[in-house]
């Protein structure tokens, strides 16, 4: 078995780290050839993040448009093309209508993965130009052409079975190799708490949702609140530590924190983020707190292995009852990561995946949503 992976980004991208990148050696050393095409390199990356503005948002989706489009060459020497997202976020979806086209008449095997909900878009960000020519169907028509999709939630799969009858749920998932476990101590006196979060620059409006959270808990307690991969957030009266996002340090950063938060909004978009950074923190052993939405409520069950926070008063009343109980934040810390271990594990998944490749052309027995 020959698989094609087409990833949107490099590895440095989360969506096609956590959702292809990760996997593919575990898939080899089960006898599946697996090559990856990426839509765009490291260095591409780096220099023309869509965040650095008009003329490197152009030539990132452009560039990764085109490497969607010489993937058609390619579709021959493999049994099974893994389309990861859509190279253009809002537009017609050309690049994988003519890979789904091409696949059809050489008679391989096409797989769509999505893990957010790409079909609408984040209300807090900037609307741009390529949107006055947004094709609403985009998704849909990609997601009615493949053999099998797989979602990374059921928010996801819900949408994705009304165009298609085989789709799979494939959350996503964490190598637990390269999280240990944060031993948790006793605070010495002085030392602040660390309250944390990671991601990109483009979700870092949502933790303005508890700025007036932090500064409630801030004049209770020293805290720092640590943030990871976002900048230029300011919250007055609060010392706030901004680091750098890097491969190399994820997982060293987030042992930093003592507290790790994940708040949203409650709309579309929202509903269908699959709680990557909500994973990392119990995956290293550390209590959460989490916006009841979307999978947050799957994942965690409050007061067990995290607290789920509505309103301004219980955010504020469970960030501090951790800080008050180092036993707490341990109970909380290592169900946090039995949950990951049990259900959000690459161990616990790859055989879905592996399933989900193998399968021959007929859908019958892949319809499963859960």
């Amino acid at each position: 078995m020959k698989v094609l992976f087409l990833p949107t980004a490099s590895l440095n991208d989360p969506a096609s780290r956590y959702r292809v990148y990760q996997y593919l050696d575990y898939l080899r050393g089960q006898g599946i050839v697996s090559d990856c095409k990426a839509g765009i390199s490291d260095s591409i990356y780096a220099r023309y993040a869509p965040n650095k503005g008009f003329w490197a948002k152009l030539i990132f989706f452009g560039l990764r448009t085109l490497s969607r489009i010489l993937a058609v060459f390619m579709i021959w020497r493999y049994n099974v093309i893994f389309i990861q997202r859509l190279a253009l976020p809002h537009v017609y979806p050309f690049p994988e209508m003519l890979i789904c086209m091409v696949a059809g008449l050489l008679g391989k095997r096409t797989i769509f993965d999505f893990d957010d909900a790409i079909f609408t878009t984040y209300r807090h960000r900037k609307r741009t130009l390529a949107e006055k020519f947004t094709d609403t169907n985009r998704v849909a028509r990609i997601v009615a052409r493949c053999d099998a999709v797989i979602a990374g939630n059921s928010y996801l799969a819900a949408y994705a079975s009304t165009y298609n009858n085989n789709v799979v749920i494939i959350p996503t998932t964490i190598d637990l190799a390269r999280y240990p476990v944060k031993q948790i101590a006793d605070k010495k006196p002085g030392e602040p708490y660390v309250v944390g979060w990671i991601g990109t620059p483009s979700s870092l409006p949502y933790l303005n949702i508890l700025k007036s959270v932090f500064q409630e808990v801030a004049g209770r307690y020293k805290i720092i609140v640590k943030i990871i991969g976002g900048q230029n957030y300011d919250c007055p009266g609060v010392q706030v530590d901004y680091r750098s996002w890097s491969l190399q340090n994820e997982v060293s950063q987030i042992l930093t924190f003592d507290i790790g938060v994940m708040p949203l909004t409650d709309y579309e978009y929202d509903r269908g983020k699959c709680g990557l950074k909500l994973l990392q923190y119990m995956a290293a052993g550390i209590p959460a707190v989490a916006s009841p939405v979307g999978v947050n409520n799957e994942i965690l069950t409050d007061g067990v292995n995290g607290y789920l926070a509505r309103s301004f008063d219980e955010w504020a009343e469970k960030i501090c009852s951790l800080i008050q109980s180092t036993q707490l934040c341990r109970d909380m810390g290592w169900r946090g990561r039995e949950t990951v271990e049990q259900r959000y594990s690459i161990e616990a998944n790859l055989p879905k995946l592996i399933k989900v490749i193998l399968a021959s052309h007929s859908t019958s027995g892949m319809g499963e949503t859960n």
